[in-house]
């Protein structure tokens, strides 16, 4: 049985991740779990801004597939991380990993994609960055479309190449044997002046609803690095495994071990159980790191995806 919501009023500090077993046990979902996270003190002047993602799911096949990710009530000292459902859903439990930096950050811009923009439904952002100006929208028409996609300028060109880290942080998908878990986040037609954000689903995927958040900064800025990663890296969609691991390498070496923070931007996972996927990062040196993604009990994930993204030093 479902409680409406768990808030755990006792803060604690900014590590970049949250998990709802923070507040609960798996075994007692509720519509909303929350506690506050506080940041370093004296690390703001102002409320800074924050893109946050899921890095892990796990969400009953009974109903339908719904999560949805908020970070608000931000002021410079904290905020409030959230992991919702509505309706029929059941969400056992989720994990989600956030960046942030200064409001004044420069070639460091945050914003947030929701398929009910490019439906021009009113937005609802699962979380609080400011977003770039919009210069199209665009969405396939379908009973139930498949393909949604916005583009963005940013507020000021580049001078230099840009690196998009796109994270899943709302989804709302059917479930069941007619309907596999499809959905995949991504950014193209990216250069200094904006990109396309994306966020599809295919085959037999029914994808009512999702949103993204978005980072972008240089490529090439020192102390910075980023990439993505997935399990069609290792092997194919039609041998799938219960756990997928591989190792990234820096594109540079850091002075010190750096954090490195992920979240998903793609499942692809069997409609005829829950939906079960995580990923995680272990074995992090100054020269790269080990990623996983991975499922468990009676899920079958056929393929899954991250973005990951390494800001040592920050932006000015």
């Amino acid at each position: 049985m479902r409680v409406a919501m768990v808030h755990l009023a006792k803060s604690r500090p900014d590590n970049g991740h949250f998990s709802t077993e923070e507040v609960r046990r798996r075994e007692k979902p509720s519509i909303s779990t929350s506690r506050p996270i506080s940041f370093a003190p004296g690390q703001y002047e102002e409320p800074p801004n924050l893109a946050a993602g899921f890095s892990s799911l796990d969400v009953s096949c009974e109903g339908p597939i719904r999560a949805n990710l908020i970070a608000d009530n931000i002021t410079k000292d904290n905020f409030r991380i959230a992991v919702e459902s509505w309706g029929q859903s059941t969400l056992f439990s989720a994990s989600t990993t956030w960046i942030e930096h200064k409001a004044s950050a420069k070639e460091c811009i945050f914003g947030q994609f929701d398929t009910q923009d490019a439906s021009l439904s009113p937005a609802k952002s699962a979380t609080a960055p400011k977003a770039a100006l919009t210069r199209r929208m665009a969405v396939e028409t379908e009973p139930v479309p498949r393909k949604y996609a916005k583009n963005f300028d940013f507020p000021q060109p580049f001078r230099e190449p840009v690196e998009v880290v796109c994270w899943i942080n709302r989804l709302d998908m059917s479930s069941g044997r007619d309907h596999d878990y499809k959905i995949r986040a991504f950014a193209d037609e990216v250069d200094e002046q904006g990109f396309t954000a994306h966020l599809n689903t295919w085959d037999n995927g029914e994808l009512h609803g999702a949103a993204m958040c978005w980072v972008a900064f240089p490529k090439r800025k020192p102390h910075v690095d980023s990439g993505r990663f997935s399990t069609n890296d290792v092997r194919k969609r039609t041998d799938p495994r219960p756990k997928t691991t591989a190792k990234v390498k820096f594109k540079q070496r850091f002075e010190v071990v750096p954090t490195v923070l992920s979240a998903l931007s793609m499942v692809d996972a069997a409609g005829n159980a829950d939906l079960r996927v995580k990923v995680s990062v272990s074995e992090v040196t100054r020269e790269g790191f080990k990623w996983t993604l991975e499922t468990w009990d009676d899920s079958t994930l056929y393929a899954a995806g991250a973005s990951w993204s390494v800001i040592a030093l920050g932006f000015p």
